[in-house]
Protein backbone atom coordinates (compact mmCIF):
# COMPACT_ATOMS: atom_id res chain seq x y z
CA UNK A 1 0.00 0.00 0.00
CA UNK A 2 1.67 3.27 -0.94
CA UNK A 3 1.93 5.77 1.75
CA UNK A 4 -1.02 8.23 0.27
CA UNK A 5 -3.40 5.41 0.05
CA UNK A 6 -2.32 4.20 3.55
CA UNK A 7 -2.88 8.06 4.76
CA UNK A 8 -6.61 7.96 3.65
CA UNK A 9 -7.33 5.13 5.03
CA UNK A 10 -6.31 6.03 8.42
CA UNK A 11 -7.89 9.55 7.58
CA UNK A 12 -11.32 7.34 7.17
CA UNK A 13 -10.83 5.46 10.18
CA UNK A 14 -10.25 8.10 12.20
CA UNK A 15 -13.34 9.79 10.46
CA UNK A 16 -15.64 6.78 11.26
CA UNK A 17 -14.02 6.28 15.00
CA UNK A 18 -14.90 10.10 15.24
CA UNK A 19 -18.30 9.79 14.10
CA UNK A 20 -18.86 6.63 15.97
CA UNK A 21 -18.03 8.13 19.28
CA UNK A 22 -20.19 11.20 18.84
CA UNK A 23 -23.58 8.71 17.33
CA UNK A 24 -22.67 6.75 20.34
CA UNK A 25 -22.89 9.20 23.21
CA UNK A 26 -25.80 10.80 21.42
CA UNK A 27 -27.55 7.53 21.36
CA UNK A 28 -27.14 6.80 24.60
CA UNK A 29 -28.82 10.12 26.07
CA UNK A 30 -31.60 9.80 23.68
CA UNK A 31 -31.95 6.59 24.93
CA UNK A 32 -32.04 7.51 28.10
CA UNK A 33 -34.06 10.49 27.54
CA UNK A 34 -36.88 7.84 26.65
CA UNK A 35 -36.33 4.75 28.23
CA UNK A 36 -35.20 6.01 31.77
CA UNK A 37 -37.36 9.64 31.95
CA UNK A 38 -37.77 11.04 35.41
CA UNK A 39 -38.95 14.60 35.08
CA UNK A 40 -42.38 13.29 34.68
CA UNK A 41 -42.94 11.70 37.77
CA UNK A 42 -40.67 14.67 39.63
CA UNK A 43 -43.22 17.14 37.84
CA UNK A 44 -46.14 15.02 39.12
CA UNK A 45 -45.31 14.83 42.24
CA UNK A 46 -44.33 19.22 42.97
CA UNK A 47 -47.69 19.53 40.97
CA UNK A 48 -49.97 17.27 43.31
CA UNK A 49 -48.05 17.90 46.67
CA UNK A 50 -47.04 21.60 46.54
CA UNK A 51 -49.36 23.11 43.97
CA UNK A 52 -49.37 26.45 42.22
CA UNK A 53 -45.78 27.52 42.65
CA UNK A 54 -46.01 31.88 42.95
CA UNK A 55 -43.41 33.70 43.81
CA UNK A 56 -42.75 33.84 47.55
CA UNK A 57 -45.45 31.26 48.42
CA UNK A 58 -45.22 28.38 50.95
CA UNK A 59 -46.39 26.57 48.04
CA UNK A 60 -43.50 28.07 46.21
CA UNK A 61 -40.88 27.05 48.93
CA UNK A 62 -42.38 23.56 49.24
CA UNK A 63 -41.53 22.95 45.58
CA UNK A 64 -38.23 24.11 45.49
CA UNK A 65 -37.37 21.12 48.55
CA UNK A 66 -39.05 18.57 46.21
CA UNK A 67 -36.90 19.42 43.44
CA UNK A 68 -33.92 19.72 45.78
CA UNK A 69 -34.54 16.35 46.76
CA UNK A 70 -35.09 14.66 43.45
CA UNK A 71 -31.60 16.34 41.95
CA UNK A 72 -29.96 14.71 45.38
CA UNK A 73 -31.31 11.59 44.05
CA UNK A 74 -29.54 11.55 40.71
CA UNK A 75 -26.13 12.86 42.55
CA UNK A 76 -26.64 16.24 41.24
CA UNK A 77 -25.71 19.08 44.52
CA UNK A 78 -27.78 22.13 44.36
CA UNK A 79 -27.20 25.96 45.36
CA UNK A 80 -30.31 28.21 46.58
CA UNK A 81 -28.51 31.96 45.59
CA UNK A 82 -31.47 34.35 47.42
CA UNK A 83 -32.73 37.15 46.76
CA UNK A 84 -35.26 39.48 47.98
CA UNK A 85 -37.82 41.18 45.70
CA UNK A 86 -41.40 42.70 45.34
CA UNK A 87 -43.19 39.97 46.13
CA UNK A 88 -47.71 39.90 45.85
CA UNK A 89 -49.78 37.59 47.90
CA UNK A 90 -53.33 36.33 46.76
CA UNK A 91 -55.98 37.15 48.96
CA UNK A 92 -59.79 36.43 49.27
CA UNK A 93 -61.17 38.62 46.63
CA UNK A 94 -64.70 39.05 46.30
CA UNK A 95 -66.32 41.26 43.30
CA UNK A 96 -70.42 41.05 43.50
CA UNK A 97 -73.14 42.22 40.93
CA UNK A 98 -75.68 43.97 43.57
CA UNK A 99 -78.06 44.48 40.54
CA UNK A 100 -79.62 44.00 38.15
CA UNK A 101 -78.99 41.00 39.47
CA UNK A 102 -77.22 39.24 42.39
CA UNK A 103 -74.31 37.29 41.24
CA UNK A 104 -70.55 36.68 42.35
CA UNK A 105 -68.29 37.28 39.36
CA UNK A 106 -65.80 34.92 38.10
CA UNK A 107 -62.78 36.65 38.63
CA UNK A 108 -58.84 37.17 39.55
CA UNK A 109 -56.70 39.46 40.62
CA UNK A 110 -53.99 40.69 38.49
CA UNK A 111 -50.33 40.33 40.47
CA UNK A 112 -49.37 43.99 42.59
CA UNK A 113 -53.28 44.83 43.25
CA UNK A 114 -53.07 45.93 46.94
CA UNK A 115 -55.69 45.25 49.23
CA UNK A 116 -58.70 48.02 49.30
CA UNK A 117 -61.66 48.30 51.70
CA UNK A 118 -64.92 46.91 50.48
CA UNK A 119 -66.75 49.59 48.43
CA UNK A 120 -69.90 49.89 46.23
CA UNK A 121 -69.31 51.10 42.46
CA UNK A 122 -71.33 51.79 39.39
CA UNK A 123 -69.65 49.91 36.07
CA UNK A 124 -69.23 51.65 33.21
CA UNK A 125 -67.76 50.34 29.48
CA UNK A 126 -64.50 52.66 28.36
CA UNK A 127 -63.98 50.24 25.02
CA UNK A 128 -60.69 48.86 24.65
CA UNK A 129 -59.40 51.17 27.59
CA UNK A 130 -57.19 53.55 25.68
CA UNK A 131 -57.77 57.35 26.83
CA UNK A 132 -59.78 58.53 24.22
CA UNK A 133 -62.41 55.97 24.95
CA UNK A 134 -63.18 57.97 27.75
CA UNK A 135 -64.48 60.67 25.86
CA UNK A 136 -67.74 61.66 27.11
CA UNK A 137 -67.80 59.39 30.12
CA UNK A 138 -67.48 60.12 33.48
CA UNK A 139 -65.22 57.17 34.79
CA UNK A 140 -64.26 59.12 38.66
CA UNK A 141 -65.80 56.72 41.15
CA UNK A 142 -66.91 54.10 39.23
CA UNK A 143 -65.17 50.59 37.95
CA UNK A 144 -64.10 50.52 34.44
CA UNK A 145 -64.87 47.30 32.30
CA UNK A 146 -62.39 47.19 29.14
CA UNK A 147 -62.16 44.61 26.55
CA UNK A 148 -58.54 43.14 26.32
CA UNK A 149 -58.84 42.27 22.63
CA UNK A 150 -57.14 43.65 19.58
CA UNK A 151 -58.78 47.01 19.05
CA UNK A 152 -59.14 47.53 14.96
CA UNK A 153 -55.93 49.24 13.15
CA UNK A 154 -53.97 49.20 16.76
CA UNK A 155 -51.73 47.54 18.72
CA UNK A 156 -53.85 46.48 21.99
CA UNK A 157 -52.98 48.15 25.26
CA UNK A 158 -50.96 46.36 28.02
CA UNK A 159 -52.92 45.71 31.11
CA UNK A 160 -50.91 48.06 33.59
CA UNK A 161 -51.49 50.90 30.79
CA UNK A 162 -54.87 50.33 30.81
CA UNK A 163 -54.69 50.47 34.45
CA UNK A 164 -52.83 53.92 34.08
CA UNK A 165 -54.99 55.22 31.79
CA UNK A 166 -58.15 54.03 34.53
CA UNK A 167 -56.46 55.91 37.22
CA UNK A 168 -55.66 58.66 35.30
CA UNK A 169 -59.88 59.38 35.06
CA UNK A 170 -60.86 58.72 38.34
CA UNK A 171 -61.98 55.33 38.12
CA UNK A 172 -61.73 53.11 41.82
CA UNK A 173 -60.96 49.87 39.66
CA UNK A 174 -60.68 48.07 36.12
CA UNK A 175 -61.99 44.47 34.98
CA UNK A 176 -60.59 43.05 31.75
CA UNK A 177 -62.79 40.76 29.49
CA UNK A 178 -60.68 38.07 28.77
CA UNK A 179 -60.94 37.50 24.64
CA UNK A 180 -60.67 33.89 25.25
CA UNK A 181 -63.64 32.18 25.72
CA UNK A 182 -64.60 28.90 28.23
CA UNK A 183 -64.97 30.83 31.26
CA UNK A 184 -60.72 31.30 31.40
CA UNK A 185 -59.75 34.11 33.49
CA UNK A 186 -56.41 34.74 32.34
CA UNK A 187 -54.19 35.20 35.50
CA UNK A 188 -51.06 37.81 34.91
CA UNK A 189 -49.43 40.92 36.10
CA UNK A 190 -50.61 44.02 36.76
CA UNK A 191 -47.18 45.35 35.97
CA UNK A 192 -43.23 44.61 35.56
CA UNK A 193 -41.91 46.95 37.78
CA UNK A 194 -43.17 45.25 40.90
CA UNK A 195 -45.11 48.93 42.32
CA UNK A 196 -48.37 48.52 43.72
CA UNK A 197 -51.36 48.58 41.02
CA UNK A 198 -53.05 52.08 41.38
CA UNK A 199 -56.06 50.78 41.41
CA UNK A 200 -57.53 47.42 41.78
CA UNK A 201 -57.45 45.01 38.55
CA UNK A 202 -59.11 42.28 38.12
CA UNK A 203 -59.66 39.60 34.44
CA UNK A 204 -62.98 38.43 33.66
CA UNK A 205 -64.16 35.37 31.93
CA UNK A 206 -65.40 36.16 28.08
CA UNK A 207 -68.61 35.39 29.13
CA UNK A 208 -69.69 37.42 32.10
CA UNK A 209 -67.73 39.90 30.28
CA UNK A 210 -69.54 40.50 27.02
CA UNK A 211 -73.00 39.59 29.66
CA UNK A 212 -71.96 43.24 30.90
CA UNK A 213 -71.37 44.84 28.00
CA UNK A 214 -74.76 43.95 27.01
CA UNK A 215 -76.49 45.23 30.08
CA UNK A 216 -74.36 48.85 29.96
CA UNK A 217 -74.94 49.08 26.01
CA UNK A 218 -79.00 48.83 26.80
CA UNK A 219 -78.87 51.28 29.48
CA UNK A 220 -79.17 49.15 32.25
CA UNK A 221 -77.10 50.29 35.29
CA UNK A 222 -74.45 47.79 37.07
CA UNK A 223 -73.72 48.42 40.16
CA UNK A 224 -70.74 45.91 41.79
CA UNK A 225 -69.52 45.44 45.55
CA UNK A 226 -65.72 44.63 45.55
CA UNK A 227 -63.58 43.57 48.39
CA UNK A 228 -59.67 43.21 47.24
CA UNK A 229 -58.04 41.65 50.03
CA UNK A 230 -54.61 40.59 47.94
CA UNK A 231 -51.47 42.98 49.14
CA UNK A 232 -48.01 43.52 47.61
CA UNK A 233 -45.09 42.69 50.18
CA UNK A 234 -41.26 41.96 50.02
CA UNK A 235 -40.53 38.28 49.66
CA UNK A 236 -36.91 36.02 50.12
CA UNK A 237 -36.88 33.65 47.43
CA UNK A 238 -34.25 31.51 45.69
CA UNK A 239 -32.82 30.63 41.95
CA UNK A 240 -32.18 26.81 42.15
CA UNK A 241 -28.74 25.95 40.63
CA UNK A 242 -26.82 23.02 39.27
CA UNK A 243 -22.99 23.30 38.23
CA UNK A 244 -20.74 21.31 35.92
CA UNK A 245 -17.58 22.56 36.26
CA UNK A 246 -15.33 22.16 33.02
CA UNK A 247 -12.33 22.75 31.78
CA UNK A 248 -12.16 26.66 31.56
CA UNK A 249 -14.33 29.30 33.93
CA UNK A 250 -16.65 30.22 30.88
CA UNK A 251 -19.93 28.88 31.08
CA UNK A 252 -23.42 28.14 29.65
CA UNK A 253 -26.51 29.03 31.17
CA UNK A 254 -29.15 26.46 30.71
CA UNK A 255 -32.55 28.12 32.30
CA UNK A 256 -36.59 27.71 32.93
CA UNK A 257 -38.73 29.45 35.33
CA UNK A 258 -39.74 27.28 38.59
CA UNK A 259 -42.29 29.40 39.51
CA UNK A 260 -45.83 29.68 38.13
CA UNK A 261 -49.46 31.17 38.79
CA UNK A 262 -51.51 29.93 41.47
CA UNK A 263 -54.69 29.59 40.27
CA UNK A 264 -53.63 26.70 38.27
CA UNK A 265 -50.84 23.52 39.56
CA UNK A 266 -48.44 25.34 36.69
CA UNK A 267 -48.26 22.15 34.60
CA UNK A 268 -47.26 23.57 31.79
CA UNK A 269 -46.24 27.17 32.30
CA UNK A 270 -44.10 26.14 33.56
CA UNK A 271 -43.60 22.52 34.61
CA UNK A 272 -42.62 21.34 31.33
CA UNK A 273 -39.25 23.71 31.05
CA UNK A 274 -38.59 23.03 34.63
CA UNK A 275 -39.19 19.05 34.23
CA UNK A 276 -37.07 18.99 31.02
CA UNK A 277 -33.94 21.13 32.83
CA UNK A 278 -34.58 18.39 35.25
CA UNK A 279 -33.77 15.22 32.94
CA UNK A 280 -31.18 17.23 31.45
CA UNK A 281 -29.18 17.73 34.78
CA UNK A 282 -29.50 13.62 35.17
CA UNK A 283 -28.31 13.10 31.38
CA UNK A 284 -25.40 15.43 31.48
CA UNK A 285 -24.46 14.06 35.42
CA UNK A 286 -24.67 10.39 33.41
CA UNK A 287 -22.81 10.76 30.20
CA UNK A 288 -21.27 14.54 29.84
CA UNK A 289 -20.56 15.49 33.20
CA UNK A 290 -17.08 16.50 31.86
CA UNK A 291 -16.99 19.01 29.72
CA UNK A 292 -14.84 22.14 28.19
CA UNK A 293 -16.88 24.81 29.10
CA UNK A 294 -18.95 24.87 32.37
CA UNK A 295 -22.58 24.50 32.49
CA UNK A 296 -25.28 26.39 34.98
CA UNK A 297 -28.74 24.69 35.19
CA UNK A 298 -30.69 27.75 36.68
CA UNK A 299 -34.11 26.72 37.86
CA UNK A 300 -35.39 30.42 38.07
CA UNK A 301 -37.96 31.81 40.32
CA UNK A 302 -39.82 34.65 39.83
CA UNK A 303 -40.18 34.97 35.93
CA UNK A 304 -44.24 35.69 35.99
CA UNK A 305 -43.95 38.65 38.38
CA UNK A 306 -41.23 40.26 36.11
CA UNK A 307 -38.66 38.48 35.67
CA UNK A 308 -36.76 38.64 38.84
CA UNK A 309 -34.83 35.29 39.12
CA UNK A 310 -33.05 35.69 35.78
CA UNK A 311 -32.76 39.73 36.51
CA UNK A 312 -31.04 39.01 40.38
CA UNK A 313 -28.86 36.10 38.61
CA UNK A 314 -27.58 38.18 35.65
CA UNK A 315 -26.22 40.60 38.69
CA UNK A 316 -25.52 38.45 40.82
CA UNK A 317 -23.15 36.67 37.86
CA UNK A 318 -22.20 39.67 36.41
CA UNK A 319 -18.50 39.08 36.76
CA UNK A 320 -18.63 35.80 35.50
CA UNK A 321 -17.79 34.91 31.80
CA UNK A 322 -21.43 33.64 30.74
CA UNK A 323 -20.97 32.77 26.87
CA UNK A 324 -24.44 31.46 26.17
CA UNK A 325 -27.73 31.06 27.58
CA UNK A 326 -30.64 28.50 26.49
CA UNK A 327 -34.11 29.50 27.97
CA UNK A 328 -36.45 26.84 28.07
CA UNK A 329 -40.32 28.42 28.65
CA UNK A 330 -43.03 25.92 28.05
CA UNK A 331 -40.66 24.04 25.64
CA UNK A 332 -42.90 20.98 23.59
CA UNK A 333 -42.02 18.78 21.68
CA UNK A 334 -39.00 20.20 19.31
CA UNK A 335 -39.32 21.17 15.89
CA UNK A 336 -36.09 23.55 15.25
CA UNK A 337 -34.09 25.83 16.89
CA UNK A 338 -34.38 29.87 17.61
CA UNK A 339 -30.56 31.88 16.98
CA UNK A 340 -32.67 34.34 18.53
CA UNK A 341 -31.04 37.41 16.81
CA UNK A 342 -27.27 35.83 17.59
CA UNK A 343 -27.15 34.92 13.48
CA UNK A 344 -23.90 33.79 13.56
CA UNK A 345 -24.69 30.95 15.29
CA UNK A 346 -27.51 29.65 12.54
CA UNK A 347 -24.79 27.65 10.88
CA UNK A 348 -24.43 25.72 13.98
CA UNK A 349 -27.85 24.90 14.22
CA UNK A 350 -28.83 24.07 10.95
CA UNK A 351 -25.96 21.31 11.31
CA UNK A 352 -27.16 19.84 14.10
CA UNK A 353 -30.56 20.15 12.35
CA UNK A 354 -29.28 18.14 9.44
CA UNK A 355 -27.72 15.56 12.34
CA UNK A 356 -30.77 14.98 14.81
CA UNK A 357 -32.84 13.96 11.46
CA UNK A 358 -34.01 11.05 13.89
CA UNK A 359 -36.43 14.15 15.24
CA UNK A 360 -39.14 15.88 13.73
CA UNK A 361 -37.23 19.25 13.43
CA UNK A 362 -38.67 20.31 10.49
CA UNK A 363 -39.01 24.02 10.97
CA UNK A 364 -35.41 24.37 11.00
CA UNK A 365 -33.46 27.24 12.17
CA UNK A 366 -35.49 30.75 13.11
CA UNK A 367 -33.98 33.80 14.46
CA UNK A 368 -36.55 35.70 15.66
CA UNK A 369 -35.85 37.04 19.71
CA UNK A 370 -38.61 38.54 21.95
CA UNK A 371 -39.12 39.54 25.04
CA UNK A 372 -41.23 38.45 28.94
CA UNK A 373 -39.24 35.53 29.74
CA UNK A 374 -35.64 34.90 31.42
CA UNK A 375 -33.63 35.12 28.14
CA UNK A 376 -34.37 38.52 28.11
CA UNK A 377 -31.97 39.98 30.99
CA UNK A 378 -28.96 38.12 29.25
CA UNK A 379 -29.82 39.40 25.74
CA UNK A 380 -29.30 43.21 28.03
CA UNK A 381 -25.90 41.65 28.42
CA UNK A 382 -25.00 41.18 25.10
CA UNK A 383 -25.02 36.86 25.48
CA UNK A 384 -26.29 34.98 22.80
CA UNK A 385 -29.34 33.55 23.75
CA UNK A 386 -31.79 30.49 22.09
CA UNK A 387 -34.49 28.01 22.24
CA UNK A 388 -36.37 25.53 20.98
CA UNK A 389 -38.81 26.21 18.81
CA UNK A 390 -41.28 23.49 19.95
CA UNK A 391 -44.98 22.65 19.89
CA UNK A 392 -47.89 22.01 22.48
CA UNK A 393 -50.69 19.80 22.39
CA UNK A 394 -53.81 22.34 22.72
CA UNK A 395 -54.68 21.28 25.42
CA UNK A 396 -51.49 22.31 26.48
CA UNK A 397 -52.04 26.04 25.95
CA UNK A 398 -55.19 26.81 26.02
CA UNK A 399 -55.31 27.27 29.79
CA UNK A 400 -52.15 29.51 29.77
CA UNK A 401 -52.38 31.43 33.12
CA UNK A 402 -55.49 29.57 33.89
CA UNK A 403 -56.77 27.10 36.25
CA UNK A 404 -56.57 24.23 33.97
CA UNK A 405 -52.89 24.37 33.78
CA UNK A 406 -52.64 21.17 35.26
CA UNK A 407 -50.44 18.00 35.29
CA UNK A 408 -52.77 16.20 33.52
CA UNK A 409 -52.23 18.40 30.61
CA UNK A 410 -48.71 17.05 30.18
CA UNK A 411 -47.31 15.31 27.60
CA UNK A 412 -44.84 12.61 28.93
CA UNK A 413 -43.34 11.83 25.68
CA UNK A 414 -42.71 15.77 24.50
CA UNK A 415 -40.41 15.64 27.74
CA UNK A 416 -38.16 12.52 26.46
CA UNK A 417 -38.06 14.59 23.29
CA UNK A 418 -36.63 17.82 24.27
CA UNK A 419 -34.45 16.66 26.87
CA UNK A 420 -32.79 14.33 24.69
CA UNK A 421 -32.22 17.49 22.04
CA UNK A 422 -30.99 20.05 24.45
CA UNK A 423 -29.16 17.96 26.13
CA UNK A 424 -27.50 17.12 22.93
CA UNK A 425 -27.58 20.69 21.82
CA UNK A 426 -25.48 21.58 25.29
CA UNK A 427 -22.65 18.84 25.17
CA UNK A 428 -22.37 19.97 21.38
CA UNK A 429 -22.18 23.61 22.57
CA UNK A 430 -19.77 23.18 25.71
CA UNK A 431 -17.29 21.10 23.92
CA UNK A 432 -16.83 23.02 20.76
CA UNK A 433 -13.58 24.94 21.13
CA UNK A 434 -14.46 26.44 17.15
CA UNK A 435 -17.34 28.50 17.60
CA UNK A 436 -17.02 31.80 19.14
CA UNK A 437 -19.01 32.92 21.46
CA UNK A 438 -18.58 36.67 21.48
CA UNK A 439 -20.61 39.27 23.67
CA UNK A 440 -22.17 42.00 21.59
CA UNK A 441 -21.78 45.57 22.62
CA UNK A 442 -24.19 47.98 23.87
CA UNK A 443 -24.71 49.91 21.04
CA UNK A 444 -25.16 45.83 18.63
CA UNK A 445 -27.91 45.31 21.05
CA UNK A 446 -29.51 48.16 20.38
CA UNK A 447 -29.80 47.42 17.26
CA UNK A 448 -30.40 44.24 17.25
CA UNK A 449 -33.27 45.25 19.62
CA UNK A 450 -34.61 47.61 16.69
CA UNK A 451 -34.28 46.14 14.27
CA UNK A 452 -36.78 43.19 15.16
CA UNK A 453 -38.91 45.69 16.32
CA UNK A 454 -38.56 44.78 20.59
CA UNK A 455 -37.71 48.33 21.65
CA UNK A 456 -40.86 49.69 21.39
CA UNK A 457 -42.48 47.25 23.28
CA UNK A 458 -39.59 47.12 26.59
CA UNK A 459 -39.86 51.14 26.42
CA UNK A 460 -43.53 50.16 26.77
CA UNK A 461 -42.96 48.40 30.00
CA UNK A 462 -40.73 50.89 31.55
CA UNK A 463 -37.25 47.97 30.81
CA UNK A 464 -35.44 49.63 28.28
CA UNK A 465 -32.28 49.89 29.74
CA UNK A 466 -30.23 51.51 27.36
CA UNK A 467 -29.56 55.57 27.44
CA UNK A 468 -29.89 56.53 23.84
CA UNK A 469 -28.58 60.36 22.51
Amino acid sequence: MSVKNLLTALLILFSVSVFGQENKLWNSITGSAFLNNRSYAVLEKICDEAGGRLLGSPQNEKAMGILKEELSKIGCETKYEKFKVPGWVRGEDEIKIISPTPRKLQTVALGYVNSTPEFTAKLIYAGYGFDGDYSGINASGKIVLVSQGTPPGKEPLLRYEAIDIAASHGAEAILFINDNPGTLTLAGTGNFTGNPAKIPAYSLTFEEGKWLVRLLERNIPVEIEMTTRSYCKEVETSNTVVSFKGKVKSKIVIGAHFDSWDVGQGGVDNGVGSAILFDVARLLKTYSPDNYYSIDLVWFNGEELGLWGSKRYTEMHKQDSIIAMINMDMTGSPTGFNAMGFNEFIPFFKDLVHKLNGFNLTSGVVSSPGTNSDHMWFMFEGIPTFELQARLDESMYKYYHERGDTFDKVNKKYLSEAAAVVTITVEELANNKELKFARKNEHEMVELFKHYGLDKRLKRQHEWIYKEE
